[in-house]
């Protein structure tokens, strides 16, 4: 098992280091939230600091999937401001990153980061798995659908932003209404990966998600029941295949108050402490 099970921490807890597990890019602050140990592949958080400018023709030897959590980043001319999101195949040309003021970034690796200057080889590139710039923030709820995978269940919606068109991995934004719940528990026959980026997610057996929640839920891991007293929105990414779910029919009445407790790899039980819920008072 590459990436363990994570269910869940704090990315706030997390320690920053210096570069990526395998030393690329040492002058950028990273916090490491899930890693293969074969591959290299890893979920970040990257934290580029205000001035930073990097020029000159290159590309990278692995897919990099980002959305902007703060700030903003210039990429190839094109302004990247908060929840702006993009994937970036293996091979795909980069003339120039900048960041005036700063920014920080969630970002998905599918292998260890390494950096080749000039024209990738003839057929490295794949254009079907590029997703260019998408500023959902600006977009409005046109490019918003009900719930494809709980349609049973009113009260979620889904931004599709990418969907892998040889494996069926998906990319989306998903958001609830507040008292959205569901009394039943669930899995996946693949990994679903999760990042809270507002409101809070209840789950019964591991806890309340809120923001920077983040989860690498390997398949065939029970969870669950879940509901939301405020609402929620979240990044969910698949690897392995399309969303599914398998949902046994036993009713279990959802806590909303479900007390903090992390299935979580051994490295990662230091930083496993309960989530920052906000208050009225």
């Amino acid at each position: 098992m590459a990436r363990p099970h994570c269910m869940f921490v704090q990315a706030q807890d997390l320690p920053w280091q210096k570069g990526f597990a395998n030393g690329a890019w040492p002058e950028l602050d990273v916090k490491i939230l899930s890693l293969d140990n074969v591959t290299g592949a890893c979920s970040t958080i990257v934290r580029y600091p205000p001035g930073w400018d990097f020029a000159g023709d290159r590309y990278l030897t692995c897919h990099e999937e980002i959305l902007v959590l703060d700030g903003a980043l210039e990429i190839n001319g094109q302004n990247f401001g908060r929840r702006c999101y993009a994937n970036l195949p293996k091979g795909w040309m980069r003339d120039r990153i900048r960041s005036p003021k700063g920014a920080v970034v969630l970002t998905m690796l599918s292998a260890a980061p390494e950096e080749k200057t000039g024209a990738p080889p003839q057929g490295f590139y794949d254009e079907k798995l590029y997703v260019p710039r998408h500023d959902v923030s600006r977009e409005g709820l046109e490019t918003w659908t009900e719930n494809p995978y709980t349609r049973y269940i009113k009260g979620t919606g889904v931004r599709p932003l990418r969907q892998d068109p040889y494996t069926g991995e998906i990319t989306i934004l998903y958001s609830a209404l507040p008292f959205r719940y569901m009394s039943k528990r669930w899995s996946h026959p693949i990994v679903q990966e999760m990042f809270v980026l507002a409101g809070e997610y209840a789950i019964n057996d591991v806890g309340v998600m809120c923001p920077g929640s983040y989860a690498w839920w390997r398949e065939n891991e029970l969870h669950g029941p879940y509901g939301s007293l405020t609402g929620f929105m979240m990044l969910i990414r698949t690897d392995g295949g399309p969303l599914s779910n398998i949902i046994p029919p036993e009713i279990v009445e959802v806590d909303y108050d479900a007390p903090y407790n992390p299935k979580v790899p051994e490295h990662l039980r230091p930083y496993a402490k309960p989530p920052r819920q906000s208050t009225l008072y």
